[in-house]
């Protein structure tokens, strides 16, 4: 039987077995790309979630809850994104600085993060702003799921639905900011104008956008589509658009924010939005 061992895998006859005697986080993500990809066992993105997926259950002895993995996983990473890690380049260190930057953008005190993936940011908005309702969407349920879940187990304020940002079920202006963090890499270039679309109709003050700034588009991770700072700004500039501003900047990424004009007091969540988020 073939293994293969690495710093942080050993794989066995077709098994991974993740080490990580200082427990799991989302590094996870690093290890996979700087380890396994270079031996072609990861393909794609659906390969890498895979492997991510099993990576962490496998932590946990054998009939183990699994829910047990994935809250040690989110209780390292929370740590360690609470605490950030100033010029770190892990995967962890640099998304830390990036949410701390877009929660420094947020405006208002209702919050939707389009997209949220597993949750990260939701968590610690809720957490850091008593003020703001948050609630994050994104297109899998099982990743919401996970996320309220842990969000319930910690007593946390942050609720989540799944949604798909290209058709939103959301009221036009229900909430002041709308965040899109790391999302717009992974849809195809003629999506862009229909998801800005729906960004800005829902958004009553603000929209934030971050994307990877690369040349080529990372497929380990997904991505379908590369952005420099350019291409940012145009697609931010829709005249079909009229009454919004627009500001792209460079801060560990590419940052396009859009302001509606004229917009100055806070929004209100509507009740059925409420309502159909699971916790």
């Amino acid at each position: 039987m073939r293994s293969i061992e690495t710093p942080h895998f050993l794989i066995h006859d077709g098994r991974l077995q993740p080490r990580f005697p200082s427990g799991i986080s989302n590094e996870l993500a690093d290890y996979i790309a700087a380890e396994l990809v270079p031996l072609g066992l990861v393909p794609d993105g659906s390969a890498f979630e895979q492997i991510f997926v099993d990576a962490v259950l496998a932590t946990q002895p054998n009939g183990t809850d699994p829910m047990q993995a994935w809250a040690a996983f989110y209780r390292n990473t929370l740590r360690r994104l609470r605490r950030g890690e100033r010029g770190g380049t892990g995967c962890v260190a640099t998304f830390a600085r990036i949410y701390a930057h877009a929660l420094s953008l947020i405006r208002g005190t209702t919050v939707l993060d389009v997209g949220c993936c597993f949750g990260f940011l939701p968590l610690l908005a809720a957490e850091r702003n008593p003020r703001l309702r948050v609630i994050g969407t994104d297109l899998v349920p099982a990743a919401v799921t996970l996320a309220g879940h842990i969000s319930r187990s910690q007593g946390g304020r942050a609720r989540f639905a799944a949604a798909d940002l290209l058709a939103l079920p959301i009221a036009d202006e229900a909430v002041d900011t709308v965040l899109a963090v790391h999302v717009l890499e992974h849809l195809p270039a003629e999506a862009s104008a229909l998801a800005l679309a729906q960004l800005r109709r829902v958004a009553r003050r603000r929209v934030v956008i971050a994307v990877p700034l690369e040349e080529v588009p990372d497929p380990t991770f997904g991505h379908v589509r590369a952005f420099d700072l350019a291409g940012l700004a145009r697609i931010g500039d829709d005249p079909d658009a009229p009454g919004w501003s627009q500001a792209v900047h460079a801060a560990d990424g590419g940052w396009l924010v859009l302001d509606r004009r004229g917009r100055g007091p806070t929004a209100t969540l509507p009740d059925w939005l409420g309502r159909r988020c699971p916790n």
